[in-house]
């Protein structure tokens, strides 16, 4: 990539200067004598005065109009015209000299043959007025800029071709310097793509590690099951086979929650505007119905009559349901659903009056499998995905999750949703 740029750059520098000389080539043609040119700056104007004047005066009536003329005039013998053009000049003969790349001369013979006028000299390549001196200076100025700021363009992206080799060798703490400047857009945007490539492998890391260690143990207890069941006698198969659908259960919650929490980070995200609170009082009546059977739990809700949430309708959901089994999991008896808004944020909260999460492990929650207690997560049921899916949902849509104290006197757990994307 740097040495493409690197070529475009000189190209272009040495096309501009070719350019550039081509122009000035052609301006320094425009500016040799012509009949043009000479009309132009009034040469003929005075050969037709003096060649109406008698020769002895022609001297002081080209004196008189030397004045006002910017080009230089001269009276020149026939002798001297024919040692400098080299050749007889015939009488009204007009001859454009160009003696070298910065000299050029227009002589004009006289109709009486006595001599001519000799206009210059003038300097072809020696620009004149503003607009030529622009026209050169634009010609040779700029591709020198651009020459500069290319180099330093390309001291950028070698840095970032340095850190993407970094990055393909597995370096993914590979990033490239933000320092200000029009070539930091490419920085801030390979930044942007290291971190999320970071953030994949990691995860994908943890994952595999996570769910090598969650699968292997029901299908331990599986295994072991299915040797007693050999042994058992016929009374106690039943109760051994019950024990298996649980661990088949198990393994079926975890797929369904490990597909959960990679497709939540996968599919784009469809952002609408719409009114949660129906789509609320559904969720916190099934969890009411879903939870145990040998438990009463009590699922309130304070909910306004309306209210709008931009954000993608099925994941929303989804983090809401996450919320409320998890709070089912562990409260006491009661659990509280909460909607409220400010000018920035929906929130909505989740209350139960259960144990609640120490400080020490509330950022570590949301992360793939961990429990808080491991044997008390055994049999409350959950892999440790929940809060895992909630978060990643949450970043996905720029907002937030919180973790505190709930006034019921357990966890309070609460999604931020932004009102703006």
């Amino acid at each position: 990539m740097r040495r493409s740029f690197v070529r475009l750059v000189v190209g272009t520098v040495v096309a501009s200067w070719a350019i550039g000389f081509v122009v000035i080539y052609g301006y320094a043609r425009s500016r040799s004598w012509t009949d043009e040119h000479a009309r132009r700056d009034g040469v003929f104007l005075v050969h037709e005065e003096l060649d109406r004047e008698p020769a002895p005066n022609r001297a002081g009536r080209l004196a008189e109009l030397q004045q006002h003329f910017s080009v230089d005039f001269a009276l020149i013998t026939t002798d001297e015209l024919e040692r400098r053009i080299g050749r007889r000049a015939g009488a009204g003969e007009r001859i454009a000299l160009r003696v070298s790349g910065r000299e050029a001369w227009y002589f004009l013979v006289f109709e009486d043959g006595q001599g001519g006028l000799a206009a210059g000299p003038v300097d072809p390549a020696n620009p004149e007025g503003v607009l030529p001196v622009g026209l050169i200076f634009a010609i040779v100025g700029i591709p020198a800029v651009i020459g500069l700021l290319a180099l330093r363009v390309e001291q950028r992206l070698r840095k970032v071709e340095r850190a993407s080799e970094a990055l393909a060798v597995g370096e993914f703490s590979a990033r490239v310097d933000d320092q200000g400047g029009p070539s930091d857009e490419l920085a801030s945007t390979f930044n942007a793509m290291a971190e999320r490539i970071e953030h994949l492998i990691r995860g994908r890391e943890e994952l595999v590690q996570a769910v090598t260690h969650e699968l292997g143990s029901p299908l331990s207890r599986l295994r072991f099951h299915m040797e007693l069941l050999e042994k058992q006698p016929e009374a106690n198969r039943e109760k051994r086979l019950d024990a298996m659908v649980r661990e088949l259960d198990a393994l079926d919650e975890l797929v369904a929650e490990l597909l959960c929490y990679v497709q939540s980070d996968e599919f784009e995200l469809e952002r609408v505007e719409f009114d949660p609170i129906s789509g609320l009082t559904d969720l916190a009546e099934l969890a009411r119905l879903e939870a145990p059977g040998d438990r009463e739990i009590d699922v309130d809700f304070l909910l306004p009559k309306s209210a709008t949430v931009l954000a993608d309708q099925r994941l929303f959901l989804r983090a809401t349901e996450n919320l409320l089994r998890n709070a089912i999991r562990h409260t006491g008896g009661r659990v509280q659903l909460v909607l409220t808004e400010d000018d920035e944020y929906v929130r909505i909260s989740v209350h139960d009056d259960g144990p609640g999460i120490p400080d020490e492990f509330r950022e570590k929650v949301s992360t793939p499998f961990v429990r808080l207690d491991a044997d008390r997560s055994r049999t409350t049921g959950g892999v440790g995905l929940g809060l895992a899916i909630v978060s990643r949902i949450m970043d996905r849509h720029g907002g937030r999750l919180e973790i505190g104290d709930s006034p019921l006197g357990g966890a309070k757990v609460a999604t931020l949703w932004p009102k703006q994307t």
